[in-house]
């Protein structure tokens, strides 16, 4: 008799039709199948037919650190990393691509390796799904680090959303990092694909679900453009006369380091001739970043980019370094919103406040 029970609730079971998934928010794919404004396909790669961008940026002089090598460590290790990095400035262009339905990421990803190949790239490094490594998602492109991500100006939240959301959970994972020399200049291009398998994102998730997700990177060999902007020590009198503070962008650090860049040095100068002008004046040299990152590092790294300044004060310009304190603001006192890229670059700055 119960045998009898369980067959006839098995078979009410298998007669009943699984719950639908619910079709995804019409203005959600709209958003999807339409190109990011003012995007537009790199010559180098072009893009997979019947795709689109999703988001991208461009800077015409920039830093980028891309794997070289697998990831080490599972996903939820503290101590995860690529095993090895490639470290390249020039033109930075990071484009992020969402593929056509039923096109699988190994056909995508193949295009766009098979197309650099074409044009005389040849591979750094490759892998290919678990030879990436266990981390090598989360470390890649990650919906709680921006700074992994394709956000440029102007989009609308819908297609933020769906940046965050792109690349959250993959099947597939494929990756090549590939290099062509011209004339002595190297261009580097790193293709990231996976097939997008839902996600954390619900809505967002469900319109990029089965289709291929690609990053393209380009790092184009270019000079940097000189810009640094001097204050000279009269307007650095003047200003902290009238506001307190003078403020300085004429100091460059090396990337995520607080070593001063050497076309920093007339801004030094400038800071210290001011400083022997008023001997009485006793200051405050803060450091400021922009909210790229995390507050505690980057706390870290505006304090010790504040001590840099004074110690390159007191050792080569001659200032007694009882006069300054080095503080440390991270992202704390912005002057203009972190949301663009020329917000950004105003509030990574160098601040004299009179003490």
């Amino acid at each position: 008799m119960r045998n009898a029970v369980g067959c006839l609730a098995l078979v009410l079971a298998l007669s009943v039709p699984p719950a639908a998934i619910a079709a995804p928010d019409p203005a959600y794919v709209k958003v999807a199948e339409t190109d990011a404004p003012k995007a537009a396909d790199s010559p180098l790669t072009g893009r997979y037919e019947g795709s689109r961008i999703l988001g991208q940026t461009v800077k015409a002089f920039d830093e980028l650190t891309l794997p070289s090598g697998p990831a080490e460590g599972e996903s939820y290790s503290s101590k995860k990393k690529f095993s090895a990095t490639m470290t390249l400035e020039g033109k930075v262009t990071r484009t992020a691509y969402v593929a056509p339905p039923d096109r699988s990421a190994l056909e995508v990803f193949r295009n766009y390796r098979d197309a650099l190949v074409a044009k005389g790239f040849t591979p750094v490094f490759e892998c290919a799904k678990e030879a990436c490594g266990p981390s090598f998602v989360v470390l890649k492109y990650r919906w709680d680090r921006k700074e992994t991500q394709v956000h440029a100006a102007g989009y609308d939240g819908i297609r933020g959303h769906l940046i965050t959301a792109a690349f959250d959970e993959l099947n597939d994972v494929r990756y090549a990092l590939m290099k062509k020399a011209d004339g002595g200049k190297e261009t580097h291009v790193a293709v990231y694909a996976g097939l997008h398998v839902g996600g954390s994102f619900g809505a967002y998730s469900e319109v990029l679900r089965d289709r291929a997700g690609v990053l393209v990177e380009i790092v184009e060999a270019a000079g940097m453009e000189t810009k640094m902007v001097m204050l000279k020590a009269e307007a650095i009198t003047g200003d902290i006369a009238a506001q307190g503070r003078a403020v300085f962008y004429g100091i460059g650090f090396d990337f995520d380091k607080a070593d001063i860049k050497p076309e920093s040095e007339p801004q030094l100068a400038e800071m210290a001739k001011a400083l022997k002008a008023d001997p009485k004046l006793k200051v405050l040299i803060v450091g400021h970043t922009d909210n790229q990152g995390k507050l505690d590092y980057n706390t870290s790294l505006s304090q010790r980019r504040a001590e840099a300044v004074v110690k390159a004060l007191s050792a080569k310009h001659g200032i007694d370094a009882k006069r300054m304190t080095a503080r440390g603001l991270a992202s704390l006192a912005p002057v203009t919103t972190n949301r663009t890229e020329e917000g950004r670059a105003k509030n990574r700055r160098v601040e004299m406040v009179e003490q």
